[in-house]
């Protein structure tokens, strides 16, 4: 009996495995195929030899990194200088058109817009992680057209300046607090992370003005929200490492293909969820019945009525992990620079001093008279770019600069291709805030300083963002002083976005 079930079993592995074996052949003779085509229709346009048929220049941008310690931006900005203003590089299957001429800019994002498309391999990455649902199909990870135009038309006016005016107390609440707490740390006498204290102000801000919520961020070191915020973005970075599509990564869904750090962040991503899906419950609770509600974006989305729950969900999610890393990080670089250039902080000192003329509370026409802290804040975005670059895909042919591209090859370009280009800016690598005095006379200025993006899919808090930071930055230099710990530099940790890699350690003292 137990021969005749083994030479069973033989027999069909002897009809299945040729077949398994043709399938495994057909698979990768298909790919290879496919590389080649992509390849060839390619080929016309600038850009380095590939290193590697099936990986493409991803081993040389991994050599370039292990080697120099720098970061992938860099690496770009090197094959910028070397092949030109239009260049292509291949990851795997995914050919990706770098365009570094205000005039291509112009040409595809502006006048093509409706050509360009959100990578569906990409952007998906943010809204879930290992499959986890977080952001979902919010603003930045949304590449449906028509439901992120939809969506984006319903958050407009909570975004705009009439809006955000009728929240100056909020952000003066949050820097009110944020002062307290350093007061603490003076008090401590011990050095801080400038980088993790922006980080927790951020995050208040973020949730007071936009859900009328505390987190206790600031105040409190035992709130799980910074720690979880920072392990969902972590798992965005890692899904984006793997090069899987995001269907596939749903198999770290089953606890066998986990470790600690991946069963981390897909926690975070249900804790965030969590907590999003209970205040959005709760305020449409206190909706229905007639309850008086604040007039904040919470409210906006709810009351639309054109949303479903998850995606109210998917929003609120997206503007609490969005609405801060950038803005915290913006400030970290601005702070160093100022504390490294003694003559750009007496300026400032002088303007805040002189606009808020010893006021603590910060008013919505304060922020236009600050126009020099406006233009520090614009020269740290221009040399520290911290948003990630605007990623396309064709949905269409398209020639730039004479080439022929063809559909379905990624656009990008970088911020740094511009910010770091001598013929645009003098002396790029020195912090000069004098350079956005007037703006008017720079040329194709919108097409070579785009810190929150570019085209109609820019970034929808930029203005949020511009605020928040003034208030901060007002408060903060009119009470305390900083000196940096020794050993403190510029360089850049790049992950999702660009941060300070050494956290911006400061010695922090009151002012006389």
């Amino acid at each position: 009996m137990a021969v005749t079930v083994l030479s069973m079993v033989l027999c069909l592995i002897s009809y299945i495995l040729p077949t398994i074996l043709l399938g495994c052949f057909g698979c990768v003779f298909f790919f290879v195929a496919y590389l080649y085509y992509v390849h060839k229709i390619n080929d016309h346009l600038p850009g380095p030899p590939r290193s590697s048929f099936i990986l493409g220049h991803l081993p040389d941008m991994w050599k370039y990194k292990a080697e120099t310690g720098r970061t992938t931006s860099e690496f770009l900005l090197e094959k910028r200088l070397e092949y030109g203003p239009i260049f292509i590089l291949f990851f795997i299957h995914k050919p990706i058109v770098f365009l570094g001429d205000a005039t291509y800019l112009r040409h595809v994002y502006i006048n093509n817009h409706a050509s360009l498309f959100k990578s569906s391999f990409f952007y998906p990455k943010f809204g879930f992680v290992y499959g986890e649902r977080g952001a979902g199909y919010g603003l930045v990870s949304n590449t449906n057209e028509a439901s992120w135009r939809k969506r984006r038309q319903v958050m407009n006016p909570a975004f705009h300046r009439k809006c955000l005016k009728d929240f100056m107390d909020n952000f003066n609440n949050v820097c009110d607090i944020f002062m307290t707490h350093l007061d603490r740390v003076v008090d401590c006498g011990e050095p801080t992370s400038m980088l993790q204290e922006f980080t927790k102000v951020t995050l208040e801000a973020m949730s007071q003005v936009s859900f009328n919520i505390n987190t206790h961020a600031i105040e409190d070191p035992n709130s799980p929200f910074p720690g979880a915020i920072r392990h969902y973005l972590c798992g965005v970075q890692d899904n984006i490492d793997i090069p899987l599509h995001p269907t596939l990564l749903g198999i770290f869904q089953f606890k066998l293909f986990q470790n600690a750090i991946k069963r981390e962040q897909i926690d975070a991503a249900r804790f965030l969820r969590k907590f999003a899906s209970d205040c959005t419950t709760t305020r449409m609770k206190d909706i229905a019945d007639n309850k008086a509600v604040p007039d904040d974006l919470l409210s906006l989305l709810i009351k639309d009525g054109s949303l479903t729950l998850d995606d109210i969900i998917d929003e609120f999610v997206t503007i609490f992990l969005a609405g801060q890393e950038t803005t915290a990080n913006s400030l970290s670089f601005t702070l160093y620079e100022v504390i490294r250039n003694p003559h750009v902080e007496a300026k400032l000192l002088n303007e805040v001093t002189e606009v808020l003329r010893g006021r603590d509370y910060v008013e919505f026409d304060d922020l236009a008279k600050l126009k020099y802290l406006g233009q520090v804040l614009e020269e740290s975005l221009r040399k520290y770019p911290v948003a990630p670059a605007p990623s396309r895909v064709l949905a269409k042919d398209i020639t730039v600069g004479g080439y022929h591209i063809p559909k379905g090859n990624g656009i990008d370009s970088l911020q740094i291709f511009f910010s770091m280009n001598p013929e645009i800016w003098e002396n790029p690598d020195v912090f000069d805030p004098e350079r956005f005095f007037e703006t008017k006379n720079i040329p194709n200025f919108s097409m070579t300083h785009f810190p929150f993006s570019i085209g109609p899919r820019n970034c929808i808090g930029q203005t949020f963002s511009k605020f928040e930071s003034k208030v901060i930055l007002a408060k903060l230099l009119q009470k305390f002083q900083f000196r940096l710990l020794p050993g403190q530099t510029n360089r850049v940790k790049a992950r999702l976005t660009s941060t300070p890699r050494d956290g911006v350690m400061c010695e922090d003292t009151r002012r006389e």
